[in-house]
């Protein structure tokens, strides 16, 4: 059983205002505080030469040497890297798309550094309606660039369910089916369905292609369950196609950020056996 804390569970953290968490620490606390091998970090927590603009900005090198000793130093690994705010991998404008993958690829080369072996891009195409067959064939394209880039260096790309083109289970289907590179997959994520669909139908789709899953929870009962959601589905239908972890805890409840992750942990691990 694969566990992997993703920060963003710790996102009040970080962006306090009176001590907030660095990046620095996040390995060492996954470890220490809730015994887990595995961290998921996100670009936004990254120091970047200019912080003002994060799609072209590289991150500071001081930084992910730092960072590369601190995952050392805490005895994790790293199994994904999740890249926001780097450009619409989806976009129509050819010149913007390419931009988008450039800066999406620059990361591959931070994957590397920290021995991590998946790096999640967005689909692009938020706030496009509709979608069209253009921008499936532009996000194919820009994931098969990406995934090219990235199998050289033994990083696998992955899309989530998330918004724009990702926000269909169908649709992801038909651009990873496009792709069709052993260096691209999907990042299944529980929750990041639109509002009335079915999250386990969504979630038997992309199955087959999953490569990284996010657990996400929002609330629990007395019985340790999250009400609104399936959790002994989703668990055991990407396991029947096959995928059995890492699988990454991504807390986004209202609650204490380490209550909400230690009890994340033991809903997904009832499961997981």
């Amino acid at each position: 059983m694969q566990l992997s804390l993703a920060s963003w569970s710790l996102r009040d953290w970080f962006r306090r205002n009176v001590q907030p968490l660095s990046l620095l620490e996040f390995p060492r606390l996954a470890r220490r505080e809730f015994g887990l091998e595995l961290v998921e970090l996100n670009s936004v927590f990254f120091q970047l030469d200019d912080p003002d603009h994060p799609g072209p900005s590289p991150p500071r090198r001081r930084f992910l040497d730092d960072l590369a000793a601190a995952v050392q130093q805490a005895g994790v690994g790293v199994a994904c890297l999740t890249i926001d705010h780097h450009g619409d991998l989806s976009s129509l404008d050819e010149a913007a798309r390419r931009q988008a993958v450039a800066q999406h690829a620059k990361w591959i080369a931070v994957c590397r550094l920290l021995r991590c072996p998946r790096m999640r891009a967005n689909s692009g195409g938020k706030g496009q309606d509709p979608i069209s067959e253009a921008h499936l064939a532009a996000c194919a394209k820009s994931f098969a660039q990406l995934a090219g880039a990235a199998g050289r260096e033994g990083v696998t790309v992955l899309m989530e369910n998330h918004w724009g083109v990702s926000e269909s289970a169908e649709r992801m289907v038909a651009v990873l089916s496009a792709v069709a590179s052993p260096h691209c997959g999907a990042l299944a994520d529980f929750r990041n369905w639109p509002a009335g669909t079915d999250p386990i139908a969504g979630l038997r789709l992309i199955a087959p292609f999953t490569r990284y899953a996010h657990a996400k929870f929002l609330r629990f009962d007395g019985r340790g369950e999250d009400p609104d959601f399936d959790t002994a589905s989703a668990v055991r239908t990407l396991r029947s196609a096959g995928f059995d972890g890492p699988w990454g805890i991504e807390y986004e409840g209202p609650a204490d950020p380490a209550e909400g992750v230690r009890r994340s942990q033991a809903l997904l691990s009832r499961y997981l056996g």
